[in-house]
C-alpha cells in the first residue's frame, strides 16, 4: 500500500501527539498502524475510540514501513510541487506519487526573451522551450506582448495562422501555452508590465476559459479575434455549440467576450483554434 499525502498529513498530526477520531483514519492506514507499529494508542472517547500519536515514533514507523523519512514534507507534495528529485529526497521511491516532469510552461521566443542573464534565442517553427516551475522566476521577457495559445498545434506551427490576425503584424510578441497554468504562473503574471493578447477556441468553453482562467488574473488581457471570424464560424460545427451552449459567459463585464457572445448564439457553431492553421 503506497500512502497518499493527505495521509501522510493525518500522520503528522498523530506525530505531533495529537488525536484523531478512529473511524476518520483509512482502514489500511489504520490496519498498519495496529499491526505493525507501537507508535499509536486507542483511546475511548465517548462511545468511539480516537487514535493518539506517540511522540518520536510514527514518524519513524512511516519511515520503516512506507520508506518516508519526511512525513511533512511528504503530506505538502502536492501536484504542483512534486517531482522525482523531491520524493527521492523524503522517501525511497522517486515514483511512489505520480509525477509530470513536463510541467511548466512552455513557450516560443522570437527574440528579447531571457533566463536571467542567458539569452534564450529563438525557437524555429516546431519547437518551443519549456520553463519549469521551479526556474520560473528567472523567466524574463522583453517583448511589449504575450500571446497564450490553449491548443498545442497552434504553439508549435503559430507562423500558419498569424495572417488572421494583423494586430500582431510587425509587432515583438512571446508565445506561451495555457496549459497546466497554476499559482506559479499567475505569480510571474503579477510582476508582467506588457500586454497579454489570448487566442481561445472559438466556441463557447474556450470564452468560459478565458472568463474564469485568464481574466481573474490578469484583468487587461485581450482576446485575439480574427478579422473573419464569421465567415470561419459558418464553417464550424453545430453540435459544438450545443453540446457547449450551457457554457457561455452571458454574464461577463467584459465587452469582448459580449460580443462574441453575441455572435455565437447568432451563428451557433463553434470553432478549434486549430482550424485557423488550414484556413
Amino acid at each position: 500500500m503506497r500512502l497518499t499525502p493527505a495521509q501522510a498529513a493525518q500522520l503528522v498530526h498523530l506525530a505531533s501527539g495529537k488525536s484523531l477520531p478512529k473511524s476518520q483514519i483509512p482502514k489500511r492506514v489504520l490496519q498498519a498502524l495496529e499491526e505493525h507499529g507501537n507508535c499509536v494508542k486507542f483511546e475511548k472517547s465517548g462511545a468511539s475510540y480516537v487514535v493518539r500519536g506517540l511522540p518520536g515514533q510514527v514518524q519513524a514507523f512511516a519511515k520503516r514501513h512506507w520508506g518516508i523519512s519526511d512525513l511533512a514534507a511528504f503530506a505538502q507534495a502536492s501536484p504542483d510541487a512534486r517531482s522525482r528529485e523531491l520524493l527521492s529526497a523524503i522517501s525511497e521511491d522517486s515514483k511512489t506519487l505520480p509525477t509530470n516532469p513536463l510541467k511548466g510552461i512552455f513557450i516560443r521566443t522570437f527574440g528579447q526573451c531571457f533566463h536571467g542573464d542567458s539569452a534564450l534565442g529563438v525557437t524555429p517553427f516546431g519547437t518551443a522551450i519549456l520553463i519549469t516551475l521551479d526556474v520560473l522566476p528567472q523567466l524574463r521577457l522583453e517583448t511589449p506582448l504575450i500571446v497564450a495559445v490553449e491548443n498545442v498545434e497552434c504553439l508549435w506551427k503559430f507562423e500558419r495562422m498569424i495572417s488572421h490576425f494583423p494586430v500582431l503584424q510587425a509587432k515583438q510578441f512571446t508565445l506561451i501555452l495555457r496549459w497546466n497554468w497554476g499559482q506559479a504562473w499567475r505569480k510571474w503574471l503579477d510582476s508582467w508590465k506588457g500586454g497579454l493578447f489570448y487566442i481561445p477556441d472559438y466556441d463557447p468553453a474556450g470564452l468560459q476559459i478565458f472568463s474564469t482562467e485568464v481574466l481573474p488574473f490578469f484583468p487587461c488581457a485581450r482576446l485575439l479575434v480574427p478579422t473573419d471570424l464569421k465567415r470561419f464560424l459558418n464553417n464550424g460545427k453545430r453540435e459544438r455549440f450545443l453540446e457547449q451552449e450551457h457554457c457561455l459567459p452571458v454574464d461577463s463585464e467584459n465587452a469582448q467576450v459580449a460580443e462574441l457572445c453575441a455572435l455565437f448564439k447568432q451563428v451557433r457553431k463553434g470553432l478549434d483554434q486549430e482550424a485557423l492553421l488550414s484556413l
